[in-house]
């Protein structure tokens, strides 16, 4: 007789898509959030470095501590500048604030990573052939994760910046940010926003894209695409890209998340501290940091990338 076989239910198929879905954006959640933990651990007293050469001379008015003067960050050299830090707090000094850091970092690199793995497949081959299509994925992850977590980066800015008597007492992080919602309101949860998206979509976007772009040159000429090297050199020549492009607006955007963490340090408008700079430390001043930065940004991002494609790779294997 005629074979035949009953319908099958709708409600039959998608369960198991919608279970394929969600566990697919765990591991992208995940793998992303880890990978950004990972790497921002490794390389905390480098970050901690750069935020305090950014923000030393806007805050030296109020370090109060002998020995421990802010302005002593501003044009040291990395080596310099950790040994102060560790003369001024110890060696724990170099990890201030990572605790912030990583509540910070968790949900921005998963949900960077998300949204890009999500934008590549929304937007059709015929775009990402461009080479500004190659930048879109990026674009939109850096505008969806700076948006989401921003408030928690002001207060990790704050957190490291704190030098001398802004160090006593030490503050938890959720403290730092109830006072920060208490005091300033939305205000001071999102000063220097504008900046933050200026600085994070063109550096998002060029390191997506450029990553991209050399994977794909690496796998064409025969190496693996889950390759240790390939995400290593891939991803740290690109995050050093997208740093340089952006660094003289980071430094502004880092004043900016500065301002206000108590009556001391002064307040103004992105443009006036653009001027402030421009006349008291010239087209200089728009750079301090850029050598730790430089030294910090190739293994953050390296080991970013490649950590992220290794968790991807293992959760595949084992269908995790």
């Amino acid at each position: 007789g005629q074979w035949w076989s009953p319908p099958v239910e709708p409600a039959a198929v998608e369960a198991p898509l919608k279970r394929c879905a969600s566990r697919r954006i765990c591991t992208e959640l995940f793998s992303g959030g880890v990978a950004g933990c990972i790497a921002k651990t490794a390389t905390a007293p480098l970050a901690r470095l750069t935020v305090l050469a950014q923000t030393s001379s806007l805050l030296a008015p109020s370090a109060a501590v002998p020995g421990c003067l802010v302005a002593g960050f501003a044009d040291a050299g990395i080596v310099r500048g950790l040994q102060h830090i560790v003369r001024c707090e110890g060696p724990g000094g170099l990890w201030r604030g990572n605790v912030c850091t990583l509540v910070h970092r968790f949900p921005f690199t998963g949900v960077t990573f998300l949204a890009v793995e999500v934008s590549n497949r929304v937007f059709s081959q015929t775009i990402q052939r461009h080479w500004w299509g190659k930048l879109v994925p990026g674009a939109v992850a850096a505008c969806t994760a700076t948006v989401a977590c921003y408030p928690l980066e002001v207060v990790r800015t704050r957190r490291m910046a704190e030098v001398g008597a802004r160090c006593m007492p030490p503050q938890s992080w959720h403290s730092s940010l109830l006072q920060l919602i208490l005091r300033e309101g939305p205000r001071g949860m999102y000063r220097g926003v504008g900046l933050a998206l200026a600085v994070t979509v063109p550096s998002l976007a060029t390191s997506f894209g450029a990553y991209t772009k050399i994977k794909d040159f690496s796998v064409a000429r025969g190496l693996s695409e889950s390759s240790f090297l390939v995400s290593f050199l891939a991803g740290g020549i690109a995050g050093a890209l997208g740093s340089a492009v952006t660094f003289p607006i980071d430094v502004l955007r880092r004043r900016c998340q500065v301002m206000g963490m108590d009556a001391s340090v002064p307040t103004r408008s992105w443009t006036q501290e653009a001027w402030h700079i421009m006349r008291s430390d010239g087209v200089a001043g728009f750079w301090r940091g850029i050598f730790p930065e430089m030294a910090k940004v190739f293994p953050t991002v390296a080991l970013t990338f490649m950590t992220y494609e290794q968790l991807r790779f293992v959760a595949k294997k084992y269908r995790l």
